[in-house]
This record gives structure tokens, sequence and C-alpha cells, in this order.
């Protein structure tokens, strides 16, 4: 047991804005309805965040070359009123950052008239650390500031993170999650699937020493890595955080992969250790392929389903994520309360 739980948490999804719309959508199991989207890269349908415009959401100070990573972990964030104290901190999960920007500024810097006068106001955003600390500056964050760049495992990553920097005393809180948006030129860097975006972010605190209820304990977590072999590393990963509970204990599985051959591998390497599971959720199948929100949304996710369900309280809940390189990681949580106190959601 790491002696941290979830407090709070809340989503920016592609059924709408807040934690309350997300579970309704993951409950009634319908996809979220696909959008239209172009740029100057390429023009594709997608999950996205309906309604989303950066200036209407955080005002026009400050955003005027915001991108849309950064605007939507800020978003996120805000929802769940943080009161934070010279130790909370954030550690937020991403691919690389806003793919868009980065093609924009490298495309600038090759375009425009020398001396390469590109857009200086746009460069922290072209960073992979933009979104965590725009977080910490808009919302006065002033304990430990971390990004992690691990793709689709960045959900169990981040909460491994977390979890470290609580146990350590190193922060009172962590906001901890992650956040990918949708562009043409993640379209063009993830072709075949259908892609969706998102943020999910989540309050830790270590057990009892906040004044938020605790709606989930965080049992355990875990990441992998074995080179080309997802099934393998997500296996060894499995049996590692299953060590010393029942398999009859599981009450809920969420398997994250949104395209068939990872989904694949999560079924064959979760049917190895865990056998049959009851409840079973995908969120892939529903809000799109969110690259590094994945596991968050497949957490987030089985905080819903929990809330809905009487049964799954004092049970374990687990959830996967599992990338193309070999990487995979592993989520435990045991429901311990409700979701409606404690923050947003």
């Amino acid at each position: 047991m790491t002696g941290v739980v979830v407090t709070a948490w809340s989503a920016l999804s592609p059924y709408g804005h807040g934690a309350t719309v997300f579970a309704d959508g993951v409950l009634a199991g319908v996809p979220a309805p696909l959008t239209s989207t172009k740029d100057e890269w390429v023009q594709a349908d997608a999950r996205v965040v309906p309604d989303f415009d950066i200036v209407e959401q955080l005002g026009r100070k400050g955003t005027s070359s915001m991108d849309r990573t950064s605007a939507l972990a800020v978003a996120t964030l805000g929802a769940l009123r943080p009161e934070p104290d010279s130790r909370t901190g954030v550690v937020l999960g991403t691919t690389s950052g806003s793919a868009r920007t980065q093609f924009e500024f490298t495309r600038d810097s090759l375009t425009r008239r020398k001396p390469y006068l590109v857009n200086p106001a746009q460069m922290p955003f072209a960073l992979m650390n933009s979104a965590a600390a725009q977080c910490a500056i808009r919302h006065g964050l002033t304990g430990p500031n971390s990004t992690v760049a691990a793709g689709r495992t960045s959900g169990p990553t981040v909460f491994r993170y977390a979890a470290r920097l609580l146990r350590a005393g190193r922060a009172s809180g962590v906001f901890a999650g992650a956040v990918e948006e949708h562009s043409g030129a993640r379209e063009l860097l993830e072709p075949g699937g259908r892609l969706g975006e998102g943020c999910v972010l989540f309050f830790l605190q270590t057990a009892g020493a906040g004044n938020r209820p605790a709606l989930a304990e965080v049992v355990a977590s875990d990441t992998r890595f074995s080179d080309g072999e997802p099934r393998r590393a997500l296996a060894a990963s499995l049996r590692h955080v299953m060590a010393g509970i029942p398999v009859d204990e599981v009450w809920g599985l969420a398997l994250s992969a949104a395209t068939p051959e990872l989904s694949e591998t999560e079924d064959d390497a979760t049917g190895e250790v865990l056998g049959q599971v009851g409840n079973v959720v995908r969120p892939g199948r529903l809000v799109g392929d969110t690259g590094a929100a994945s596991g968050a949304f497949g957490l987030a996710s089985l905080l819903a389903m929990a809330d809905a369900d009487p049964a799954a309280r004092g049970r374990f809940a687990v959830a996967t994520a599992v990338d193309r390189d070999g990487t995979a990681g592993v989520v435990v949580l045991r429901s311990v309360g409700t979701q409606q106190a404690g923050g947003e959601r």
C-alpha cells in the first residue's frame, strides 16, 4: 500500500467540460461525437473537447500565443478550485507538448525572413513543460513542478512520480494527470487511428493529511519496458502490482488502448494475469486515442463507475496503459468513498 489517496478529480473530454459530463458519457457507453477539424496541416474527423475557446476560458491576458495543450491543463486544474499551500505541486504527463506549436515554430524558423524572425512569445509554449508551468503560474502552485513525457503510459508514470513526492515529504499535495491536444500536426504523427484529446487531473494527498475525504486509495503503480514487446511488459507489471491481491477482489478494469493492435495486447496480458473481470471499460473507444491522456482517462472512468456502483466500495480496480515501443504501466485503486465529496467530483 502506498498511503496515497485521490481526493478530487476533473476532466475536459470530448464529452464536454467537467467530471460529471465525462462520467455520464462513460456510464452511457456511447462514444463522444466526432468533429470535423481543419488546420494548415491536415483535415480530419476527431473527438475533440467541444466549445473550448482559449480566450473565452482563460481571458485575454497571457493567452495570445498559448497553445491548446497548456490551455486544456490550466482550465482543468481551475475546475478543481485549488487551494494550494506553499508545498502543493503538479506533475503532468505528455507525449511531447504541443505538436502544433512545435511544427509552427520550426516552420517559421525556416521560412520567415532573416535573421529568422520567429514569434518569441510562442517559444515558451513550444517546450514540453509549458502546460505544467502555466498551471503553476496561473494557480499559484509553488511546490514541485514536473513534466513526464511518457506517451500513452503517462498515466501510471505520473502516479508513480507523484506518490514518491508525497511519501518523501516533498509535497503536501500533488495535482497529477495528463493532457493531449488534437491538431493536424498530431494527425500526421499518429496516422491510422481516430484521435481524441483532453485533460484529466487528480488531486493526490497522503492518507489522512488533508481535509478532503478520500475517494480512492492508490494501492500500487508500476511501469515496465520490454523492447518492442508491450504484452510482455504489461503482464510483468500486472503480476508485480497484483502480488498479495486476490484476483476475485478485482471489481473493475480500464483498458486504455484505442487501436486494435494495442487493444489485443491489453486483452492478452490482462486475461493471462487477471482472467475475466466483471466490469470492463475501454475509454479509447469512447473518447478516441487521447495519447498521453489515455491512461488518465482510464483511471477517471474507473472512479466514475465506482461512484455509480455500491458494490465497488472496498474493492480493487485496475487501469492499464501500453505503447507500441514496449512500454506498459498499471495503477491499482481501491474505492473508499463517493466521488461527490472533495472536489468537482
